[in-house]
């Protein structure tokens, strides 16, 4: 069975949360220009995250395989490093977690959640539409004059 909650008091398994941030964008170091921000996290970085934002977690039998931070933004959250065991994705785990992220915003009264995805990730918008997001934009990382993501919005 899944579960999915915020961050239990007491959480300490932030290198078995690294290890399954790492797993879970591993794929994308060959496809994304430039590199992923996830290589500047840490235990220390991700605990610091993980005290700022909101950290859902999906669990199976007590087993880590899912995550995802939210920021507040005032009358949005942003919906950040979504994750999901290689072996665990298909599985409904992701959907789980951006449905529990609903939940948890429309009961604090935000009116959107908004993330981010790499213009090349194409399967992620994919999966971001079919949960109700929409695109509303595009970003260029700083000294690139081109798209390098795309902003996505869920009006709740």
């Amino acid at each position: 069975m899944i579960t999915v909650a915020v961050k239990e008091e007491g959480f300490h398994e932030w290198q078995a949360l690294l290890t399954l941030l790492f797993d879970a964008f591993a794929y994308m170091e060959t496809r994304i220009d430039p590199p992923s921000s996830l290589g500047h996290l840490n235990e220390e970085t991700v605990v610091q995250k993980a005290a700022e934002e909101t950290l859902l977690l999906a669990r199976e039998e007590g087993k880590l395989i899912g995550c995802c931070f939210l920021k507040d933004m005032g009358e949005k959250i942003y919906l950040g490093k979504l994750a999901v065991n290689p072996k665990a994705q298909q599985s409904g785990i992701g959907l789980a977690l951006v449905n529990a992220a609903i939940d948890l915003c429309r009961a604090e009264g935000k009116k959107l959640i908004e993330l981010q995805s790499r213009v090349e990730l194409t399967e992620v918008h994919d999966f971001f539409r079919r949960c109700g997001f929409r695109q509303t934009g595009t970003t260029a990382h700083k000294g690139y004059d081109r798209p390098t993501s795309i902003t996505m919005q869920l009006e709740l």
